[in-house]
């Protein structure tokens, strides 16, 4: 007879793959925005490199000073690299990000409108005598 895993411990772990793979997708995402925006990926050539690569915020943009000047860097230790962008660029960033942002909220704005008045028009639409005002 097959054993299963304990109902409580499964969703856990189906969960936690969830979160994984959103993470993942999270930070393909931020990457291609990084490179469109013109941020250079750099890999590491020594193992001192390759120690802090792995040593710094994973998936998060860091402002760095180098030389009088503050450049931004995103370690992702996954795919072995650095990406590093200047001032312009990052500036550059923001902007694509809020671009995408305001295209998947009028996106998910027009699906949530079309969705409510199919959803409503089963009810006889706002016309109906269901919602006068004794209603």
């Amino acid at each position: 007879m097959k054993k299963f895993l304990p109902l409580p411990l499964a969703l856990t772990v189906a969960v936690l793959c969830t979160l994984l793979l959103a993470g993942c997708h999270s930070l393909q995402k931020k990457e291609q925005l990084l490179t469109s925006a013109g941020f250079r990926a750099v890999s590491p050539t020594t193992a001192q490199q390759t120690a802090h690569l792995k040593s710094l915020p994973q998936g998060r943009i860091v402002p760095v000073r180098k030389h009088g000047q503050t450049l931004f860097v995103l370690a992702d230790a996954k795919q072995n690299h650095l990406l590093i962008g200047n001032q312009s660029e990052y500036q550059a960033y923001k902007q694509l990000r809020l671009q995408r942002q305001l295209s998947e909220d009028k996106a998910a704005t027009t699906d949530l409108n079309a969705d409510s008045s199919a959803e409503w028009n089963a009810w006889g639409g706002l016309d109906s005598p269901l919602w006068s005002p004794e209603f």
